[in-house]
């Protein structure tokens, strides 16, 4: 076994280039191992030379040489084409659950797309490469490289990196998937173990080690079952009887030349987890095993290099390096250890021989103290034992971590918090951490990793938070026996992105030149850095000095600049700065080169600041901004480049036919009379995809407020995130129409208060800070008709009614006026009119409605012939209005009339003549009279009906009769009718516009300022205590102003166009401040047919004229009044009031004077400084004395054109 060292492989020279690294191999054997030195080679110039190894043991040495030639020569440069990667759509943060399918794509652009130079895809998870298995698919091609996790299990979880790699660098994307549990197969059981491993495969045994899961609302775990399989069998057999505390068991009892599977499961007081995601498959084989060749039989050498690669409580895992051996005879190995201070060897494997340089052993006692060394041996003999071990001591069971200490929360973006940790005082090997998050204010704490995190810096960005909201984090340790205490909790923090420099702008660009300056255009960061750019610096570079300067002190506020004060023919190169709250940013690329040289070409310029707005899968909308050079004549037209040329007008056009999932790259050239001008910047790329969510403009009528609006909700929002609202593609910024813009969370509403036809077009929105959420509608005539219809509706609602305005006669005299509506509130307001004048609550005329009928009522105390006439109510609930109106005649009841026809006094009618009498007694008897002479009537009156007629065949229509009691026995007699207007079948309600009422004579409806919507058919009915009087139906037709249709309650029917009103047209103003001592004059413009007279008040007082008051009405249509010399006294309210019979306006205007130096009031104009004035006399139309002609039998008969008899009789022909 003694022998002196001897080189069985000698040194080999070696020629080499200048800085290639080398290196010098040989093998040597003997007994003592002997030592070898050899010279290290730098391989420079001055490194050729002979190098010798000189290997020595006690028994003497032996050496080998080689030459080393280093050649000093110059390599090409190696230059590789450059290919840019740009990601058009990427992989965000991702939420999954166990046993779900997750893909992670991104799809990018590759120039120059090169077929021999395709990038190479790889992935990663937590910087460990990943391949193809059963729980991972990747593909790669067409510019897409995918990542399919098929089947997640929280050993999934990771920080996923796609680097797609070239040979000119790299571009990588970065996120981080997340896995929760998923559901337990009982109520508040645990979750799965993770993270399986085998160590230490062997003949009959492995070591299998995992992960606990997190806890936070279950229970603690109790222990883990090993499950074992065999690879193409399903039967899985549990490896342990009762349930282990530790995460690592070894797995006995297996049969060599066997492949298995494992998995682990966690117990807890509710039940047991689901199983861990099953180990790669791992062979019961010795993996060293080898026949050796062995030209003599002789015993082995000692191995070498003993020493324990895993330690744990009970078991210490060996490993050495074999002995040099040659024998053909198989080798194996003897494993001894001795307890430190015991002096004695005991051999662990008297029955099992290793034939592997690594072994476990087991059954060793907690925290002692070991020394192990290895013997070789075959069949010839035992080496001698190898060198002993440093002293090994087994672990000591201590326990779980301590807590980590203070947690630290800072701001990352608007949904993700970076969370840091002091480490724990005591590890006690420590796998990893835990990170739980909890809204402020609850108790609800949720783990935002569900696999230990091992990163050794201490912090982890947790992501998935709500912005806005408060929380606190708190962290827990992790060993193999569980988890520690939690950390104190961090302060509460709200999610908010944080501030940051913002990035270069980019795409400097010329727009025109005049030999001495330069306008300049950039685009804006792609990212503000958490906080708008505010300003933008310029440094200009003179390419023949080779230096740069700044162009403006002061800061720019827009993305475009006119350079000064630059020099002829020389050539510049530009660079921008951006800078936001936080500081400056970097500068841009330098733009390129730019000679000051004037521009005299006939053609336009560059258009400038292209964005692509709206993108769904085949479309989007491309907006630019005109040249600022328009050449030798006006624009009149641009070129839309993509792929293909469109030609289209001036505007932004909305192009089609895009290819969904493909990218489009945008530019615009402008033409004139002369030709096609210079290209634009070209746009940033394109992809052809609607974002996640999109949704389109909703177009409506608000159910309460009755405005038009037009609502988008962004599918994406942000802190800094506004709604920019367009009218044809131009930014809406007048709002003194009534269009107001209301913005709440994600979504945004553009209100017309008062639309009209010019607010037909196409309006559009964008999302600031978002990826491009836009959308636009465009609003038809006809739907904008349908809609102001609609608005019209909801903004005067009406009250339905069950009944309309009756009376009923109650006891000593009184008279019960009362209506009955659907449905009225506790806020209902209600007026009434006898005559045109109000009636105040009080004694005599008491009120009162009741909420839960809905009737309202009005009883007078004493109903005398003064109160003959028209009686009606107007009711208002909220924003609903209704009204009712009832005619009461003192003097009898008018005719029922049974035919209609024309009122020509020669002809004769048959008509019947009722009369209905109250308060009847038994010894009641009627009396008819014609001209003082009695009437009797061959039918006596029935009084148990109340009712008496007289039939009076072949009468005159010019004849009367009365209808008379005995003065014992004559009660008041009232008729009562109620009239009804309709148009197009709807019941039409009075209002301010348009009036329904009536007197003896004739019902009316009278419509002030009619529109094109007022036209139609018009349809009365009149209705007293027998039947219901319907006239034929009225026709309006043509150009109007204000209407009264009016039809007689003789059989007269007719419908009256009215010239104008007064009316005032324009020209006042609603506040006026003036200074005192000055003179003021107000004059407006005045209409109306006949004339109106105008009529001036100071509050409410009217005004005399006088020295200092002029009044003036020049032609009937100018009216004015002169103040000289105003006063303080003359602050308030002045009103104008134009007024002829068919009514008028009136209008406020509030003056203000002041001293002189003093500052202006700020006055507001009243609520309605407008207000209609009725007619100051009821409207007659006199009857013609002339008999009208009788009609043919063949034309219909003529519409009377005469204003109704005041007669309480008519008749109509049969």
């Amino acid at each position: 076994m003694i022998r002196g060292p001897k080189f069985l492989v000698r040194l080999r020279s070696h020629t080499v280039f200048e800085n290639t690294p080398v290196k010098l191999f040989c093998t040597v054997e003997g007994y003592p191992t002997p030592q070898v030195m050899c010279p290290l080679c730098r391989c420079g110039i001055d490194d050729t030379a002979q190098y010798t190894a000189v290997a020595s043991n006690s028994h003497g040495q032996a050496s080998s040489q080689a030459a080393v030639i280093v050649k000093n020569a110059i390599l090409p440069e190696i230059k590789y084409t450059k290919i840019n990667i740009t990601f058009l759509e990427t992989f965000d943060v991702t939420f999954g659950k166990e046993g779900d399918c997750v893909t992670l794509a991104c799809k990018m652009t590759i120039s120059p797309n090169l077929a021999n130079l395709q990038p190479e895809a790889q992935w990663y998870r937590d910087e460990h490469l990943l391949k193809e298995s059963k729980w991972v698919k990747m593909e790669s091609g067409g510019g897409v490289a995918k990542l399919t996790l098929t089947h997640l299990a929280k050993d999934d979880e990771g920080l996923y990196t796609l680097r797609m790699v070239t040979k000119g660098g790299d571009a990588v994307h970065k996120a981080y998937v997340f896995v929760e549990d998923g559901p337990p197969p009982v109520p508040l059981a645990p979750g799965a173990p993770m993270d399986i491993k085998i160590h230490d495969a062997n003949r009959d045994y492995v070591i299998v080690s995992w992960k606990p899961p997190n806890t936070t609302t279950e229970g603690p775990i109790i222990g883990y079952f090993v499950d074992r399989c065999e690879v193409g069998m399903e039967n899985w057999m549990q490896c342990n009887d009762s349930p282990i505390k530790i995460c690592k068991y070894p797995v006995s009892g297996l049969f060599e030349g066997h492949s298995y599977c494992f998995r682990v499961r966690a117990v807890n007081s509710h039940g047991i987890s689901r199983p861990s995601r099953m180990s790669n498959p791992v062979a019961a084989l010795d993996p060293t095993e080898f026949g050796r060749l062995q030209a003599e039989g002789k015993a082995p050498g000692a191995p070498s290099k003993v020493y324990a690669s895993e330690t744990d409580r009970t078991y210490v895992v060996l490993s050495w390096t074999p002995p040099v051996y040659h024998g053909k005879a198989p080798l194996w190995y003897y494993i001894e250890k001795s307890l430190v201070g015991s002096g004695s060897w005991q051999r662990v494997n008297t029955q099992v021989p290793v034939r592997s340089p690594r072994y476990a052993v087991f059954d060793l006692a907690e925290g002692k103290e070991y020394l192990f060394r290895v013997l070789a041996a075959n069949m010839h003999g035992i080496s001698n034992p190898s060198e002993p071990t440093r002293p090994i001591r087994t672990q000591v069971l201590r326990g779980v971590p301590s807590a980590p200490g203070q947690v630290v929360s800072t701001r990352e973006t608007d949904t993700s918090v970076l969370i840091q940790w002091a480490p724990p005082k005591e590890p006690n090997n420590l796998i990893g951490y835990y990170i739980d998050s909890c809204v402020k204010g609850s108790k609800n704490w949720t783990s935002a990793n569900h696999k230990p995190l091992k990163d050794t810096r201490y912090m982890f960005v947790v992501h998935g938070l709500t912005t806005g909201e408060m929380y606190m984090f708190r962290v827990q340790a992790i060993n193999e026996l569980g988890l520690s205490d939690e950390s104190q909790e961090s302060a509460p923090l709200s999610v908010r992105a944080a501030l940051k420099l913002p990035s270069s702008p980019y795409g400097v660009a010329l727009l025109h030149c005049d030999g001495e300056s330069m306008v300049l255009n950039w685009k804006r960061p792609l990212c503000s850095g958490g906080t708008p750019v505010t300003d933008y610096y310029i440094d200009k570079y003179n390419v023949a000095k080779r230096e740069w300067r700044e162009v403006n002190v002061p800061p720019l506020k827009e993305r475009l600049y006119k350079v000064p004060k630059l020099t002829l023919g020389t050539v510049y190169q530009f660079r921008v700065y951006a800078a936001n709250f936080i500081g400056l940013g970097e500068p841009s690329s330098p733009s390129a080169p730019f000679r000051c040289e004037a521009w005299t070409m006939p053609e336009p310029g560059p258009a400038y600041d292209l964005s692509i707005t709206e993108i769904r899968d085949d479309s989007g909308v491309v907006e630019w901004k005109a040249p600022v050079y328009n050449g030798a004549s006006a624009v009149t037209g641009y070129y839309v480049d993509i792929c293909k040329e469109v030609t289209l007008t001036m505007g932004r056009p909305q192009v089609k036919g895009l290819e969904t999932g493909s990218s489009y790259v945008f530019r615009v050239r402008a033409e004139n009379a002369s030709g096609t001008g210079k290209t634009s910047v070209p746009s940033d790329p394109v992809y052809a995809k609607a974002l996640s969510g999109t949704k389109e403009i909703k177009c409506g009528v608000d159910e309460k407020t009755g405005d038009v609006y037009l609502c988008f909700e962004s599918c994406q929002i942000t802190e800094k995130s506004q709604f920019v609202w367009k009218k044809s593609y131009q930014e809406i910024t007048d709002f003194s129409k009534g269009i107001s813009i209301k913005t709440s969370g994600n979504q945004s509403t553009l209100s017309f208060k008062n639309p009209d036809k010019e607010d037909v077009g196409t309006f559009s929105v964008s999302v600031t800070n978002t990826d491009g959420a836009s959308a636009s509608y465009k609003i038809t005539a006809e739907e904008l008709e349908k809609m102001m219809a609609l608005s019209y509706d909801i903004r005067n609602p009406i009250i339905p009614l069950k009944s309309e305005l009756a009376y009923k006669i109650m006891e000593r005299g009184r008279v019960c006026f009362w209506l009955q509506a659907e449905g009225i509130s506790s806020a209902v307001t209600y007026k009434f009119f006898a005559n045109n004048k109000e009636l105040v609550n009080s004694e005599q005329t008491k009120m009162r409605h009741d909420v839960a009928t809905g009737i309202i009522e009005l009883v007078l105390d004493h109903f005398t012939e003064d109160n003959e006439g028209t009686f009606s109510v107007q009711i208002q609930d909220g924003r609903a209005k209704a009204q009712s109106s009832l005619v009461l005649i003192g003097n009898g009841e008018p005719p029922c009339i049974l035919c209609w026809g024309s009122s020509h006094p020669r002809l004769r009618y048959d008509v019947s003549l009722p009369c209905s009498v109250a308060n009847l007694k038994k010894e009641s008897a009627f009396h008819w009279f014609k001209d003082d002479v009695e009437v009797i009537p061959d039918v006596p009156a029935d009084l148990s009906s109340g009712v008496c007629r007289l039939p009076l065949p072949l009468v005159r229509a010019d004849s009367r009769c009365l209808c008379s009691l005995p003065r014992k026995h004559r009660h008041k007699r009232l008729c009562c009718y109620r009239i009804s207007c309709f148009n197009r079948d709807s019941k039409i309600s009075s209002s301010e516009r348009m009036r329904v009422g009536g007197t003896p004579a004739m019902a009316s409806l009278e419509i002030v300022e009619p529109t094109e919507r007022d036209k139609g058919v018009y349809t009365f009915q009149i209705t007293d205590a027998e039947k219901t009087y319907t006239p034929p139906p009225l026709r309006l037709l043509g150009s109007f102003i204000d209407i009264i249709i009016s039809f007689g309650v003789t059989p007269c029917a007719m419908i009256s166009f009215f010239p104008d009103r007064g009316k005032v047209l324009g020209g006042l103003p609603d506040v006026v401040s003036i200074m005192e001592k000055k003179t003021l004059s107000l004059t407006c413009t005045v209409c109306g047919d006949p004339k109106p007279q105008v009529t001036w008040f100071k509050n409410d007082q009217e005004v005399e004229p006088g020295d200092q008051y002029v009044i003036l009405l020049d032609s009937g249509k100018f009216a004015s009044v002169t103040i000289k010399g105003v006063t303080l006294e003359d602050s308030g309210k002045f009103t104008m009031c134009v007024q002829n019979k068919y009514g008028g306006e009136s209008v406020d205007i509030i003056v203000s004077v002041f001293k002189h130096g003093d500052k202006i009031p700020d006055i507001k104009p009243m609520a309605a400084p407008k207000r209609i004035l009725p007619p100051t006399h009821p409207i007659v139309i006199p009857i013609s004395s002339s008999p009208a002609p009788a009609p043919s039998k063949s034309s219909a008969p003529p519409q009377s054109t005469k204003s109704p008899s005041s007669s309480r009789f008519g008749a109509r022909r049969k």
